[in-house]
């Protein structure tokens, strides 16, 4: 129950004392989103409102898809589609791996499940795994933000993930901070760079890694 859940992350009071070190834990600048910092969303059904657009492509199989392009200029370290990021829905290991099963082989007469292999696959395209290892969950993009291309070259890149990689290569052994805000550092990216009106919105290999 809720007793049972409040375990699951240590109190305020941890993290409050665990920020008073001093030097300052890198983290610690992450407890909250920057609030001088812009939210840029995209709204599929308010073309006006939208800091966002969505334009036809063609790839070189032919194969029609999308790209995400800006109508705004947005600056660097704004929030890029937070309310879209932040319904990311989460999936666990084992369910998956309960998926990946075959759920209609003692059904007779039933063939392949097209259904649950679509969602296999949106899953592996868009869903990645918790930055806490260990945890056995993955997070799914399901707004607008998976429509973004990935580019292998990541100077291409123009947004990144809300909390850089920690300067010392990986994450403390202890730190309340990271068991506190993993949901918002496992989902929020923001701009890397100042992004201008008309420029597509493209993600660095390994985004969430």
């Amino acid at each position: 129950g809720a007793t049972q859940r409040s375990f699951h992350s240590p109190p305020r009071a941890w993290e409050s004392i665990y920020c008073q070190r001093e030097p300052t834990p890198f983290e610690c600048a992450y407890r909250g989103l920057d609030l001088e910092k812009d939210l840029f969303e995209y709204f599929p059904d308010d073309e006006e409102g939208s800091a966002f657009e969505v334009r036809p492509t063609k790839g070189g199989d032919e194969k029609e898809g999308a790209a995400v392009y800006a109508k705004v200029d947005i600056p660097e370290g704004s929030y890029v589609m937070p309310t879209h990021l932040a319904a990311s829905f989460e999936v666990s290991d084992d369910s998956m791996e309960n998926i990946r099963g075959e759920p209609t082989k003692e059904i007779e007469g039933v063939g392949r499940a097209t259904v649950i292999e679509d969602f296999i696959e949106f899953v592996d395209n868009h869903g990645h795994a918790s930055l806490q290892e260990g945890s056995g969950k993955n997070f799914v993009e399901i707004g607008g933000s998976f429509l973004m291309r990935t580019s292998e070259d990541a100077s291409e890149a123009n947004v990144r993930r809300w909390i850089p990689p920690h300067p010392q290569g990986g994450r403390p052994k202890y730190s309340p901070v990271y068991d506190r805000h993993r949901h918002s550092f496992d989902v929020f990216m923001v701009a890397s760079r100042d992004i201008k009106a008309g420029e597509e919105i493209i993600k660095p290999p390994a985004l969430w890694k």
